[in-house]
């Protein structure tokens, strides 16, 4: 079982083990490459046999859930030691300091939502985008142009919220923490974040940004938090059960076939430090 971390507390030798394993991931033929993970997370976007899976959706966090894990165990069949590192957007707030180091993530744009200029990741040479909303083939970002991350007030005021979710489950819905969470209700945390960081992030094809993962490492943590506070059992997930075209807590979560209860408690998986 493994632990994720804060990418501010990676080691060295952590940060060039994960950026090496993303993109050996990458370099794969066929299969569960990286490129499967961006058309998927494109595919299950919007609505699917009448489902909405990945967004605006009880099921946004369980459905994102598994799709980190099946990354961690595609990085893990490369090197067992890498983990999935999380990105603290309360306390890491600057374009240059952690995850947006030269030796992990990279910085920022050049101009306004331009090619990544600095780290493993730019260039189309280094990181080729293959499965674009875009002609782009390079990452693109736009930190700061859009927008504020969310804050420490922020986070606080959603895991004080004892409802899941509310009906009609999706961004209409008038309360509940999933919804804030996902950012159809202020304070928005989730969504506020694409949009700071921009570029690819801003898009369909966000995955194309591999701080796409830390930062939903960070929304799991935060899901994971709430579950320590609330409960991990079944029964904090709404709807329980017979709500046309949602993921109950015991239908099955496309395209990883598991149900949403399957999923609801990570720890036998993963811990956060």
């Amino acid at each position: 079982m493994g632990t994720r971390k804060s990418a501010a507390a990676l080691t060295a030798t952590e940060k060039s083990d994960f950026v090496a394993a993303v993109k050996a991931l990458k370099a794969k033929a066929d299969g569960r490459n990286y490129d499967w993970f961006v058309r998927t997370h494109m595919d299950y976007f919007s609505t699917v046999d009448s489902h909405n899976y990945a967004h605006q959706s009880s099921s946004f966090l369980p459905w994102h859930r598994r799709y980190l894990l099946e990354l961690e165990n595609a990085l893990k069949a490369i090197n067992p030691a890498v983990n999935l590192p999380y990105w603290n957007w309360t306390a890491n707030r600057s374009t240059t300091g952690a995850p947006f180091t030269s030796d992990f993530m990279g910085g920022n744009g050049s101009g306004g939502n331009g090619p990544v200029t600095s780290g493993p990741f730019a260039g189309s040479a280094q990181w080729r985008i293959n499965v674009s909303a875009t002609t782009s083939t390079s990452l693109r970002r736009a930190m700061t142009l859009r927008g504020s991350l969310p804050t420490t007030s922020d986070v606080d005021g959603v895991m004080g919220v004892s409802t899941y979710d509310t009906s009609p489950w999706n961004s209409s819905s008038s309360s509940g923490m999933r919804n804030r969470m996902e950012g159809g209700l202020s304070p928005n945390l989730h969504n506020r974040v694409h949009v700071w960081v921009g570029g690819h992030m801003a898009q369909v094809d966000s995955p194309n940004d591999p701080v796409f993962f830390l930062h939903h490492c960070h929304v799991d943590r935060l899901w994971s938090r709430w579950q320590e506070r609330w409960g991990f059992d079944s029964a904090r997930y709404l709807p329980g059960g017979g709500v046309a075209n949602v993921v109950d807590v015991d239908e099955v979560l496309q395209p990883f076939g598991v149900t949403v209860a399957s999923v609801l408690d990570h720890r036998g998986s993963y811990t956060y430090a």
